[in-house]
């Protein structure tokens, strides 16, 4: 079988695209030069996909929905922005598709309602991509480091930066905190030179989160059992130590001390960066059982296999 994915961003290129490639399909992707509804159009007469595969689809409405109506070939839609926007982009995605993915398993009563078939696939790694790299400097002398773009709309991600990205910053560890509008007036919450460092790129992602000491998260989404950050999967594939914010799905998928460890206020976070900055076994130990979790139980193989296995359905 062959699929052709649509968007050529990290969770496709190194995550669902690979992951059905280990599944025996053939497949192929929409780079950014070939992001038309022409570009579209010469690549399905080239590669002859059986599924067209969009995650997201903010930007790629323009194009796709178009040759949809023109190609009678099956699309899945991975609703990647659920829930925050199950009413209406999934909604709008999920009317031209045969099969929708959620990463946020309270929203499958919702497609339901809708008669839309879907199924839940949470966020997952693949390993051959997220693992332990050979320790990189600047990374290797940071206690801890964060990457992610300063989204502070969300009053629970706002929240947690206050207590688990300021207690490092108070307390004079060397903090490196990279990605979009850390200093932007206009958030609630900023981060003061010489924290902020900007934009890193995925590829070199995966170096920070196999250097640092420490790697901080933080989530949008808090009341979900599935939906969180993709990074902690990412982050445990790199057999990194991942101090993050507990929510449900963080406590529903991890064991708190032994995959990982999550916390709930400032002064828990001080406590948990005080103990873990000076107990280097005790950390090495907890990233070790991280990945070997990820490993056994979240690869985007497994999350392929599943989306395949309901396709035969």
């Amino acid at each position: 079988m062959k699929i052709l994915f649509t968007n050529p961003p990290p969770i496709i290129k190194y995550g669902m695209q690979p992951g059905f490639e280990k599944m025996g399909w053939e497949t192929d992707r929409l780079e950014v030069p070939e992001q038309s509804e022409k570009g579209m159009i010469e690549k399905i007469n080239r590669f002859k996909p059986d599924y067209i595969f969009t995650e997201g689809g903010v930007d790629t409405k323009r194009f796709v929905f178009p040759v949809l109506e023109k190609f009678q070939i099956p699309h899945i839609y991975w609703a990647i922005e659920d829930p925050v926007a199950n009413d209406s982009l999934a909604m709008e995605w999920a009317e031209k598709s045969v099969l929708t993915l959620t990463p946020c398993v309270e929203m499958l009563k919702n497609y339901k309602r809708k008669n839309h078939p879907a199924i839940c696939v949470p966020f997952a790694m693949d390993p051959d991509y997220y693992n332990r790299k050979k320790p990189k400097k600047p990374y290797s002398d940071l206690d801890a480091v964060h990457i992610g773009n300063n989204y502070d709309v969300f009053d629970e991600r706002y929240e947690a930066y206050t207590y688990i990205l300021q207690p490092f910053i108070d307390k004079g560890k060397a903090i490196a905190i990279y990605g979009m509008d850390w200093q932007n007036p206009n958030h609630r919450y900023n981060v003061p030179d010489p924290y902020a460092k900007g934009y890193l790129s995925h590829e070199e992602s995966v170096f920070a989160y196999s250097s640092a000491k420490i790697t901080l998260g933080v989530h949008s989404i808090t009341d979900s059992t599935t939906m969180q950050s993709m990074r902690t999967f990412e982050v445990l594939g790199c057999r990194g130590f991942f101090l993050t914010q507990r929510t449900k799905a963080i406590e529903s998928m991890f064991e708190n001390h032994k995959h990982l460890v999550y916390s709930s206020s400032y002064d828990e976070t001080v406590d948990l960066m005080n103990f873990y900055l000076v107990n280097e076994s005790a950390r090495e130990k907890i990233a070790q059982n991280g990945q070997k979790h990820v490993y056994q139980n979240h690869t985007y193989k497994q999350r392929a296999a599943e989306i395949i296995k309901e396709l035969q359905r």
